[in-house]
């Protein structure tokens, strides 16, 4: 198991715009290309009048893990995302237990929870998720444990928003 926190400032914008940001899977795509191929989100209603949420499909590029490689590896996640106060988000995120799947993806079980918050002109993004990692895929060793590149893997939803709006804030200049 790995618990992994991360925060971020994405400067001059607003949540929404965030928000936008990270449900694209182009945008997605493009920041993390070296590890991921693809990314699909869905808009979801369910029949029991919950919130509508999306669907997170995505396809991973095959991965070196020390002398060996991952193969491309495939999952889908479970975004819910709630308003909270006027200007502020928090998502949380899973990994559909149900959903179509690769045996070899890089975790079990995952569940993350991202929030944004609105101070001035400036959105801070803040993440905190756990999971368990796959050992079919990463395995652990007597010397190196390899599960950062899980976190890695994890990681890549959120880590790279921060840069994104910090480019538009210099191209803005």
């Amino acid at each position: 198991w790995v618990l992994a926190e991360s925060e971020q400032v994405a400067p001059r914008c607003s949540s929404e715009q965030v928000l936008h940001a990270y449900l694209t899977g182009e945008l997605q795509q493009l920041w993390n290309s070296d590890k991921v191929s693809s990314v699909k989100f869905t808009r979801k209603a369910p029949p029991h009048g919950q919130d509508r949420y999306y669907q997170q499909e995505i396809e991973l590029l095959s991965q070196r893990i020390i002398r060996s490689h991952t193969g491309p590896m495939s999952y889908r996640q479970t975004i819910t995302v709630d308003k909270v106060g006027a200007a502020n988000y928090c998502a949380l995120v899973q990994l559909d237990p149900d959903g179509p799947a690769t045996l070899r993806k890089p975790f079990e079980m995952l569940s993350v929870y991202v929030g944004l918050q609105q101070r001035g002109q400036d959105v801070h993004i803040y993440a905190a998720g756990l999971f368990e990692v796959n050992r079919r895929v990463v395995p652990n060793l007597l010397v190196f444990d390899a599960s950062g590149i899980a976190g890695d893997m994890a990681g890549k939803g959120t880590l790279w928003l921060a840069g994104y709006f910090e480019g538009k804030k210099s191209a803005a200049r």
